[in-house]
């Protein structure tokens, strides 16, 4: 029998397996020339126009998403028009950019772009942002708003003053879900029941005839199973792949030419097994088959699909060129970026020049005609 030859020293040679990198942000949020995304880490980045600090830290133009200092443990974030903020895993909202409003919830209306915590808010579960105005709702149901009340989205009733502090909204309880469109906003509740304060005129927020401002209102035709998106003049609910909306309907909703007001929804039957939807004033994408579908007014051709003759209006839902593998879909009011199913994010649109960057891509470009990947 041969005893197999053993050495004096015995070396070991490991390989540290390669660490893969997360293709891009788990979320993106788009305001009005500036975007922001949440890193698997949660961390934060942010690009475009920093004037008012919304991209955070130094300078006036962000080119690239750039991570905004002094935030960790962030699980979700929120964009306005020119403001951000981010939820934090111990409850707490931390905000930047535009204060002009008190929007950022500090008390003043200095703006930042470092991010401050909003005094006196905890235990949050969920944050949301209109144009100019914040919404936080807690765990024990409650949701406060400030920041601009000239739409009376803080849940008045009528045109108010700012409030740079935050403040429950009169008539809100036990609310399990938050969403904001420009001007108004809508709290699900324990019952099932949807209500809509802030802007209603075109009936977004559940009136049933054209009101400068609401008080929480109840929406008919909405329930729990509903994924609300609002905008700015309308709003959508999307479930099991349905798409319903009311209110304005400058985008010709279901395809029957009636441009009046619908205070309820009514079905857009020309889309189908929508995955996924984002609208913004008065544009709007659906995610259908890995593609992305985009209709409304195009003025500065950011949605970047073949406009028909009637100039700046996209009538019907059109394909952005080469998109075939889409999984999600955010609007801005410039910019629009898709994910893909490699998780990678792309954006396009109106780029708004070297000077504002708004898409993130690092283009100088005028506009970003191709879904260019989102650098991270």
């Amino acid at each position: 029998m041969h005893r197999a030859l053993v050495p004096s020293l015995l070396v070991l040679l490991f390989v540290a397996p390669a660490r893969t990198q997360a293709p891009g942000p788990l979320a993106v949020a788009l305001g009005a020339d500036f975007g922001c995304g949440l890193g698997a880490g949660g961390d934060v980045r942010c690009w475009g126009s920093n004037r008012d600090g919304q991209a955070g830290g130094p300078g006036d133009v962000v080119p690239t998403p750039r991570a905004v200092a002094g935030l960790d443990q962030v699980k979700a974030i929120a964009v306005g028009y020119a403001h951000a903020c981010a939820l934090r895993q111990d409850g707490a909202v931390w905000c930047w950019g535009d204060n002009g409003y008190g929007q950022l919830g500090t008390t003043d209306a200095e703006e930042r772009a470092t991010p401050a915590a909003v005094p006196g808010l905890s235990d949050v579960e969920e944050v949301a942002l209109g144009g100019f105005f914040s919404c936080a709702r807690r765990a024990d149901g409650a949701v406060l708003c400030w920041g601009s009340d000239s739409s009376g989205s803080l849940g008045t009733g009528r045109s108010g003053e700012s409030r740079a502090e935050p403040r429950p909204v009169p008539g809100v309880r036990g609310a399990t879900r938050l969403f904001t469109g420009r001007g108004f906003a809508c709290a699900l509740d324990r019952r099932g029941r949807v209500r809509c304060w802030g802007s209603s005129s075109h009936g977004q927020a559940g009136t049933r005839r054209r009101v400068r401002q609401a008080r929480p209102t109840v929406l008919r035709g909405v329930g729990a199973d509903d994924e609300l998106i609002l905008a700015d003049g309308f709003g959508c609910a999307l479930s099991d792949g349905a798409l319903r909306c009311w209110g304005q309907n400058l985008l010709t909703i279901g395809g029957n030419g009636d441009v009046g007001m619908h205070p309820a929804p009514v079905p857009e039957t020309r889309l189908a097994d929508v995955q996924a939807f984002a609208a913004l004033k008065e544009e709007a994408c659906a995610v259908t088959g890995g593609e992305v579908r985009c209709w409304g007014v195009n003025r500065r051709q950011q949605l970047q699909v073949p406009t028909p003759e009637m100039g700046g209006i996209v009538l019907v839902p059109t394909a952005v060129p080469g998109v075939s593998d889409a999984t999600d879909v955010v609007m801005g009011y410039y910019a629009q970026c898709l994910r893909r199913t490699s998780g990678e994010w792309a954006c396009w649109g109106w780029n708004r020049g070297a000077s504002y960057g708004a898409v993130g891509v690092g283009s100088t470009a005028r506009h970003v005609e191709t879904p260019t990947r989102l650098p991270w």
